[in-house]
């Protein structure tokens, strides 16, 4: 029988060797791949934190953007004196908040500036496997957006309801323009007397309208009548109905805000009327807490300034009325409430002889419902985001003149009417909030 002899000890040594060597190179590639693994992971989580930190800095811009367009107007600072931390000793209004669930957050700030406020805004997020902090800054610059760069707009539907009316432009602010105090000329007029529906139809019937029509996506234009038109004027697009080649879009993305309160308390008490039954308003805030009616052959007059009436019930400027503004001064009629009941406004004879921006009237929210009729001149403004507006003409001899912009949420034009936009609006008129010129990262 013969016996197995075991290894010598030389070869054992080499086995075993030659095993250590393989667990450690197995050992290194094992730690080489996790390291690579978790540097992988690091780079994943910082690119998230980069973009989350810019996402979080468009959250204070956004925040910024909501606190200077909180309402009708641009004097967003009692808003921000309100809501946001104060005015620093540098002027600037700031607002942190620290609630987001990837331990990031934004410190924003408003900085008063011309033509309009700045925002900045420092987004941070922290990148969870490491702890580091990504910082993102963000600057955004602001310019007024005027309250009337239209002819009519609405937030619903424009119905056009006569075979006799006609929408153009005119600049009242241009040196060519002839008629004196801003009035206006056919000779000079333009095709610019645009219309536009944020939310709704427009529905052309028979009228001739010499400017663009623009609606949301899920909006639409009709034109109902053989001889409506949107188009150009008649001497770029001669003897044509329908809707011109660029003409329409549907494109329209655009918000309007709801007028607050003008102001807190009246300066002066509202006058009683002379012997004439007119009433003189000189440049102060009046209030009138119940309706208030102009009766035929009653005069409403701002003779210097500014002048600034609130009525908080029914307006009526019956016909036979009048609205007069004197060279110089500027009238502001509020109707309504924020939150009480509906009320009306009916508007007639008014600043026949003045430019358009000289005179406004703004319906609170609870205005819910104004119209303008009869034989005469509205030469102004008008801004009630939530009423809905009739304007009437009258018979085919008698023509009804608009000269201004108007804003409400919905729009009904009957009878023979004209309405001019007054192109100057947008570089003189009221502006409705800010909107971006530049975006910037720091």
């Amino acid at each position: 029988m013969r016996c197995l002899s075991p290894k010598p000890a030389p070869e054992r040594a080499s086995v075993l060797l030659v095993a250590l060597a393989l667990s450690v190179i197995l050992g290194m590639t094992l730690a080489g791949y996790l390291s690579w693994v978790r540097t992988q992971n690091v780079l994943v989580a910082e690119s998230q934190a980069w973009n989350a930190a810019l996402a979080h800095a468009e959250a204070g811009i956004e925040e910024g953007l909501a606190q200077i367009n909180v309402s009708f107007g641009t004097n967003y600072l009692p808003s921000a004196q309100t809501n946001w931390s104060g005015a620093s000793a540098s002027g600037f209004y700031v607002q942190r908040t620290d609630v987001f669930k990837d331990k990031g957050g934004y410190r924003a700030s408003i900085i008063p500036d011309t033509p309009g406020p700045t925002i900045i805004s420092t987004g941070y997020a922290v990148v969870p496997l490491v702890g580091r902090r990504i910082v993102r800054t963000v600057e955004v610059r602001t310019k007024p957006d005027a309250a009337f760069g239209y002819a009519i707009a609405v937030l619903q539907n424009v119905t056009m309801g006569g075979n006799y009316v006609m929408i153009d432009s005119y600049d009242s602010r241009d040196p060519l323009h002839s008629t004196s105090m801003g009035t206006y000329d056919p000779n000079t007029r333009k095709a610019g007397g645009d219309v536009i529906s944020t939310d709704g139809f427009v529905s052309v019937g028979g009228a001739n309208i010499y400017g663009h029509v623009r609606t949301a996506p899920w909006g639409g234009i009709s034109v109902q009548q053989s001889n409506g038109r949107v188009g150009d004027l008649e001497v770029n697009w001669p003897n044509r109905s329908g809707i011109e080649d660029g003409w329409y879009a549907n494109d329209l993305n655009l918000d309007f805000n709801d007028v607050g309160e003008p102001f807190k308390a009246p300066t002066a008490s509202f006058p009683a009327p002379d012997a004439n039954t007119n009433y003189v308003l000189g440049a102060y805030d009046y209030l009138i807490t119940t309706n208030f009616q102009l009766l035929n052959g009653a005069t409403l007059s701002a003779s210097n300034g500014t002048a600034r009436l609130w009525v908080q019930g029914d307006f009526r400027c019956r016909q036979g009325s009048a609205i007069m503004i004197a060279p110089g001064a500027r009238l502001e009629v509020y109707t309504g409430t924020l939150l009480g009941p509906p009320v009306s406004a009916e508007i007639n004879n008014v600043n026949t002889t003045g430019y358009a921006e000289n005179f406004g009237i703004y319906g609170l929210p609870s205005t819910t419902t104004m119209s303008w009729s009869g034989n005469n001149t509205f030469n102004g403004t008008i801004y009630a985001p939530q009423a809905i507006m009739a304007l009437k003409g009258s018979g085919f001899t008698s023509t009804n003149d608009f000269q201004g912009s108007c804003v409400t949420r919905a729009l009904t034009l009957q009878g023979h009417f004209n309405f001019h936009f007054d192109e100057s609006l947008v570089k003189t008129g009221p502006s409705k909030g800010y909107t971006v010129t530049s975006w910037r990262e720091l």
